[in-house]
């Protein structure tokens, strides 16, 4: 008798837990990972911004910085080619001032904005210069590929001892912009 009621209570046991585990609703879980990433300069990101003209640099914060002044980083005193700035009531045409170049996921091309707001006559344009620049641009880098960025810096109404300061947005989504 005793081995029934056992057997009937295990069978009834039985029961209860598949017919729990098969209607049972997830409601929560709860896990702790590590995760680990690591802050670069601008030239060393998985989207990285690379200078290619000396009057672009990475300062000690990992920024990029564009300065036509001597206090650049990369200003020698005394060089010829080294300039102070540019001349007043002039348009200043400097291609490949920088680069975005894209090594996220294979197979994913990334949208790049890039808005500038601050001083004077500043606009951007891709490639080689046609005549058009823009004070927001946008333009797709494909994976594992970059794309040069150009400046204009148009000093027109300027007087020596003007200064054009501002400050460059740039944002990357993944995928090619519409």
């Amino acid at each position: 008798m005793m081995k029934k009621i056992l057997g009937i209570f295990m069978l009834i046991a039985g029961i209860v837990i598949a017919v729990g585990a098969s209607s049972a609703n997830f409601a929560y879980f709860e896990a702790s990972r590590d995760v680990h990433v690591n802050v670069v300069p601008d030239d060393l990101e998985l989207i990285d911004l690379k200078p290619m003209q000396p009057y672009a640099y990475i300062n000690s914060n990992g920024e990029l910085v564009i300065k036509l002044n001597e206090h650049n980083l990369n200003y020698i005193n005394g060089e010829e080619w080294f300039g102070k700035g540019v001349s007043p009531d002039s348009l200043y045409v400097f291609e490949e001032v920088f680069a975005v170049s894209n090594h996220l996921w294979e197979d994913t091309a990334i949208c790049v904005t890039i808005s500038y707001s601050g001083d004077g006559g500043v606009s951007f344009f891709t490639g080689d210069y046609t005549g058009e620049g823009y004070d927001s641009l946008t333009f797709t880098v494909p994976h594992g590929d970059f794309v040069t960025v150009g400046m204009i810096l148009n000093s027109t109404d300027m007087v020596d001892g003007d200064s054009i300061n501002g400050d460059l947005e740039i944002t990357a989504d993944a995928g090619a912009c519409p």
